[in-house]
């Protein structure tokens, strides 16, 4: 038996899979801060209903995924641990000065930067100085160390970052620093940016290896525990959790590593996607993820997850492998608010679990998005998470209309603008991946979920002229399948600088280089998977290079054959980056005669987790959705009109299922809008599919 569970900010989301491949889920409320009692309770609730104890399921259970937003909350709310930096004497206001960071402002008087996990108070030099190619130009002054250590000690201070100049070419007063740290303070946490970050960039190393001091111990108390009481529970494996990468790991290896579990949750809702997508034939995908507090946006283009090597959060600089994920304020908790030009907003301030929106009659008194579904008849208040919870539709009604008064417009009026607006920024964000990458959005279909995500997508498709939107089965809860479906993933980079001529032509000797360096990463994968049990021939290693031209920093990331390189395998990667160039910033924009410079190795060890194959029913006839009954809602995009809709039941739904929009089709944890002029059918995995008669393409 597997478990996966996803942590969210309004729901904890469990789901169990059997023997046989067989799902059920679970939700129940997120409890901040104490995120764990939200899991027990999940688990409570899933063993209660499958007739076990809670100890009965843990002891069934052989595999225990859990996608954690323990990172991202310390790092957004400021609740991490107090972190001494030390630094090479002379460059403590590297990471304060952040690169002038100024995000997207373009007015100089509003820019701020973000400001450091670090104070200035807190920051030690000490000197030591490793030059370009890595030689020691002065050692390390270990009484200039030890002193510095002592200093922060006596502060207050219990985690430590060490980031020191050129560290990525020459580990060796790091490493150092690091062992003299623990013997004054063995309790300490310790990162230092050779093994979180050994890449180029002294500031988004540095802030990369203070997100992990800062967060690290946080993540360590909280999984530590939870795994222990799991274990104590009746589980006889230890949890594992999943990274930003897309990829599983040990407690240990995440917590070493804290930074890496930043988009733990979104990363499993991708994953989940891509597999979905390999069934249904689907190489180019767009996720749309939309929770209670923010929606992500992720591809997959030509069947491969897109990532990259640079993340911000709360512009916070983060430079490592990781699924290319996109957050936007945008949910279903995302408050209303009239802006100084008067002019209705959502987002990104949400409702939160707690008090919540408020027709979950826990207090909340501000419109959110969920509430104005309710006001426009998309969200049956008394079938709410299966009528588990029953919603107050006079709340809904109160604070919408309160809203609306400012702005002059009804309450039917504030809930259709409030749905226009939140659709706007989650299209916005779309286009950003998409459009602003030379790709279009067209040739994509729309993967749906998250519990608000089946009433907002097909509009959002609309919006963007998407041929197809996929609402999978267990939709609300997509990520924690997608925890289940997670291989386990180590990732490693390294910067090295090499030089390429034009035609991918390069020395012998820069050549070994390359290889060296890609085998000593891949020597690093392959020790991390020789640790858990899986089969050889389920352990593969993918390798990737990162280049640009000569002298310009546009860079793009050329998978390369997971073996030593030869010359002609460096002609073949290059001609992949002149293409991949052409594709985004046009066919004259290209200069493969000025030669490439390589820049960043990565090295990606995969642990298959074997999964059930997926069963496709027969579809043995075109039927209708079996109806419920109807009600008076808002399913015309373009007006706030209510009419009488017909609502159809999804949990009866048989493959080949059909419905004519518009309609709303209700799952106890979800429900899908199907606007006038689309179509809703029900294929043969049990997704629902929405189609647009003006936007279908041919191929």
């Amino acid at each position: 038996m597997r478990i996966g569970v996803d942590i969210g900010g309004t729901f904890t989301d469990l789901v169990v899979e059997d023997d046989t491949g067989s799902r059920r889920t679970w939700k129940a409320s997120s409890t901040p801060p104490d995120f764990g009692a939200g899991v027990l309770a999940a688990l409570k609730l899933a063993a209660s209903d499958l007739g076990k104890s809670r100890a009965e399921l843990l002891a069934a259970t052989g595999h225990f995924v859990h996608g954690t937003t323990v990172t991202t909350n310390v790092v957004l709310t400021r609740t991490g641990e107090r972190v001494g930096l030390i630094t090479t004497r002379g460059f403590a206001d590297t990471y304060p000065l952040a690169r002038q960071y100024r995000g997207q402002e373009q007015d100089p008087s509003k820019v701020t930067h973000p400001v450091p996990l670090v104070t200035a108070s807190d920051t030690v030099e000490v000197t030591e100085r490793v030059d370009y190619a890595g030689r020691v130009v002065a050692p390390l002054a270990e009484d200039d160390l030890k002193n510095g250590v002592q200093y922060l000690l006596d502060q207050g201070v219990r985690a430590f970052a060490v980031c020191f100049l050129w560290s990525f070419r020459n580990a060796e007063h790091e490493k150092r620093a690091k062992q003299l740290i623990l013997e004054i303070a063995p309790d300490a946490y310790v990162s230092i940016s050779s093994e979180s970050c050994p890449v180029i960039g002294e500031y988004e190393r540095t802030s990369t290896t203070a997100i992990n001091a800062y967060a690290g111990p946080a993540l360590k108390r909280y999984a530590e525990r939870l795994d222990q009481d799991l274990r104590d529970g009746g589980l006889g494996h230890p949890i594992l959790l999943m990274k930003s990468d897309g990829g599983a790991a040990s407690i240990a290896s995440a917590v070493t590593a804290a930074a890496q579990t930043v988009y733990s949750g979104p990363a499993a809702g991708v994953v989940a996607a891509h597999h979905l997508g390999e069934r249904l034939g689907e190489q180019n995908l767009i996720t749309f993820d939309m929770g209670g507090t923010s929606t992500d946006v992720a591809l997959t283009h030509q069947g491969r997850i897109q990532t990259t090597s640079l993340q911000r959060l709360d512009r916070q600089a983060l430079a490592i492998p990781m699924i290319d994920v996109t957050s936007v304020g945008a949910g279903g908790g995302s408050l209303g608010w009239i802006g100084v030009d008067g002019t209705l907003r959502t987002g990104p301030r949400s409702a939160g679990a707690v008090p919540g929106p408020a027709c979950y009659g826990a207090g909340g008194t501000e419109a959110s998005v969920t509430d104005a579904n309710v006001v426009l008849g998309l969200i049956d208040p008394g079938y709410f998470l299966g009528g588990r919870v029953r919603l107050d539709r006079d709340s809904a009604q109160r604070a919408v209309a309160e809203l609306g008064e400012r702005a002059g417009l009804s309450p039917e009026a504030t809930a259709h603008g409030m749905f226009r607006v939140v659709n706007s920024v989650m299209a916005d964000a779309i286009r950003l991946r998409t459009v602003f990458a030379g790709l279009d959005p067209r040739d994509f279909a729309l993967v749906s979920f998250g519990g608000a995500g089946g009433l907002h997508c097909a509009a959002v498709a609309a919006d963007l002229g998407i041929r197809k939107v996929v609402v999978p089965t267990m939709a609300s809860v997509f990520s924690a399948a997608g925890l289940i479906s997670s291989d386990l993933v180590y990732s490693y980079t390294k910067t090295a600088t090499t030089t390429v001529a034009a035609g991918g032509m390069l020395t012998d000797d820069a050549l070994k280089s390359v290889n060296d360096i890609l085998a000593e990463l891949d020597a690093r994968a392959r020790a991390e998977l020789a640790q858990h049990d899986v089969p050889e021939e389920d352990r593969i290693v993918q390798y990737g290079l990162e280049m640009s031209y000569l002298g310009q920093i546009l860079n793009f990331q050329i998978d390369a054959p997971a073996r030593p390189l030869g010359h002609e395998d460096i002609a073949a990667l290059v001609a992949d980056f002149d293409e991949r160039y052409r594709a985004v910033y046009g066919p004259g924009a290209a200069s493969p005669e000025n030669g490439y410079t390589l820049k960043n190795y990565s090295v990606t060890g995969i642990g298959r987790i074997h999964q059930p194959a997926a069963v496709a029913a027969p579809v043995t006839a075109v039927g209708a959705f079996p109806r419920k009954g109807t009600r008076r809602a808002a399913a015309d995009l373009g007006s706030a009109e209510l009419s009488e809709i017909a609502v159809y039941d999804g949990t009866a739904a048989a493959p080949g299922a059909r419905a004519e929009g518009p309609a709303l089709i209700e799952y106890p944890d979800t429900n899908v809008l199907v606007p006038a002029g689309f179509t809703a059918a029900v294929d043969a995995y049990g997704n629902v599919v929405l189609e647009h008669a003006e936007h279908k393409r041919e191929g």
